[in-house]
């Protein structure tokens, strides 16, 4: 469960989502301030459209394996990964599996 540490304007929100496939793709070409840092979710059995596979989450050179330079953190489908960053731009996903669904949102 996700714990509520400080409020912020609502008019800094931030969301989208991004389809991920065998080529690292970037979460967002917005290169805005995020204060509070970046909730990701991977779709799970429970939505309408769940994923069937890994996200790995990195830097621009994630790999979607446990590679020890590149490997990226797996998002399995149905989890949640928050993330205390400052710039959402500076997130790539991959996945060995085409078209799976990175939702993601930003404060």
């Amino acid at each position: 469960m996700l714990e509520i540490k400080e409020t912020s304007p609502t008019s800094e929100l931030q969301h989208g989502h991004v389809v991920v496939g065998p080529t690292a793709v970037q979460l967002t070409i917005l290169n805005s301030q995020l204060n509070r840092g970046v909730l990701l979710r991977a779709p799970g059995a429970g939505d309408l459209y769940p994923n069937t596979d890994i996200i790995f989450i990195g830097r621009s050179t994630v790999t979607a394996d446990a590679n020890p330079a590149t490997g990226g953190m797996p998002l399995l489908p149905g989890a949640v990964l928050e993330l205390p960053v400052d710039d959402a731009s500076q997130i790539y996903a991959v996945s060995l599996t085409p078209a799976q669904d990175l939702a993601w949102m930003g404060v």
